[in-house]
This record gives structure tokens, C-alpha cells and sequence, in this order.
């Protein structure tokens, strides 16, 4: 009786192969665009990962860059969060919550506290600052002390979004609270970030 001697390296390929086939699960790469507004923020962090799914996201560079830092689109509408003109005039917009967190983000990197003040702030927020003697000073002192944490706390919670790694709920009041997951928290000084609906915006009520 005769018989087949195959080579060894045949012998390991067919072993890999099965091995491979019997034992792995369906790897899914999932390839994102990193935002427009990341070359606008020193403190980005948008790095490669894995969803909690498994799903690895691996980031690249958006064809464009300066022009459209701020755009976003919903419902197929492209409109900008920040829009500045050639006088220097700065105009915000929040048509969602991300909205807030990205255009707080942009105001603390850029030391735009009057800015943010009057376009991104709510309301009752700046009542509660005008009814104590300091008033603007106070909101100011308070901004520029925690600056660096906020700002590291915004970008988390912005790349968070992502990775499932953000929380979001609505409480009773219609006030949006979002903060990291259980896992993250240490990691900050700040926990949540609490928005509110003016009309058809959404602003900032505090980072706390």
C-alpha cells in the first residue's frame, strides 16, 4: 500500500486553518472619520479602540479641515455650531447636546469666557452668578481655575460618545444629564455635564 507524504509546511498550514476557523469570531473593523473640529482642540484624544461590542475603530483624517471645523448635519441639513465672521463676530449654535459640548470645549481652549457667557450659557445659570455680588467675575475666576479639567472632561465625554463609554438621560425637568461611565469617573475631577432647552437650542447649565 502506498502513501502520500505531504510536506511539513503544508502539514502547519492546514492546522493554522483550522485553528482559525474553529476558534475565532467574526472580526469588524470599523473605520470613522475623526471630527472636523478635532484640529481645533489641543486637548483631543481621539485614539484608536474597542467598543464594548467588539467592534475595534480605527480613526482617520477628514478630507477637510479649516473651512468646515464646526459642521454638522442632521436630517441631511449641514448647518455650523460655530460660525465667525470677517469682523471677529462669533455666532453658536446647539441643536443638540454634543452641540454644547463642543462649542463649551472650543470657548475654554480659546479663553472665550464672555463669549460663552452670552451665547451658550443658560439662563438660569447666569441668573444665579448676577444675583451674587461678583456676578461675571465670579463665573469668570470659577472657569479659568478649572479650565484645563473641564476641558479635559469635555474631550473625554466628546471621543466617549463613540466607544458607549457616555451615559445621556432626561430627567423630569427635560434637564439632559450626561456623564462617563462607571469606569471613567475616576479618572476626573468633573462628573457631569447638566443642558437645558432655550426654545429650539440646547446651553449649558453647569459642569459639575
Amino acid at each position: 500500500m502506498s502513501r502520500t507524504v505531504y510536506p511539513i509546511q503544508l502539514i502547519l498550514l492546514l492546522a493554522l486553518l483550522c485553528i482559525t476557523t474553529a476558534g475565532c469570531k467574526p472580526y469588524v473593523i470599523e473605520y470613522r472619520t475623526r471630527p472636523s473640529y478635532y484640529d481645533q482642540m489641543s486637548t483631543s484624544s481621539f485614539e484608536n479602540g474597542v467598543t464594548r461590542d467588539g467592534v475595534e475603530i480605527r480613526w482617520v483624517e477628514p478630507e477637510q479641515t479649516a473651512p468646515d471645523s464646526f459642521d454638522q448635519k442632521i436630517s441631511g441639513e449641514v448647518f455650523r455650531i460655530r460660525e465667525e465672521q470677517e469682523d471677529g463676530t462669533v455666532t453658536l449654535r446647539a441643536k443638540m447636546p454634543k452641540h454644547v459640548l463642543i462649542n463649551t470645549l472650543a470657548c475654554l481652549r480659546n479663553n472665550e469666557y464672555q463669549l460663552l457667557w452670552d451665547q451658550m450659557l443658560a439662563p438660569s445659570t447666569q441668573s444665579f452668578y448676577m444675583e451674587q455680588e461678583d456676578g461675571y467675575e465670579k463665573y469668570e475666576k470659577h472657569l479659568r481655575k478649572h479650565r484645563r479639567d473641564m476641558a479635559s472632561f469635555l474631550n473625554r465625554m466628546i471621543v466617549g460618545q463613540t466607544f458607549n463609554e457616555v451615559i445621556i438621560e432626561t430627567g423630569a425637568d427635560g434637564t439632559t444629564y450626561c456623564y462617563l461611565c462607571k469606569r471613567l469617573r475616576p479618572e476626573f475631577k468633573f462628573r457631569e455635564v447638566l443642558i437645558v432647552k432655550e426654545g429650539r437650542e440646547f446651553k449649558l447649565q453647569t459642569i459639575r
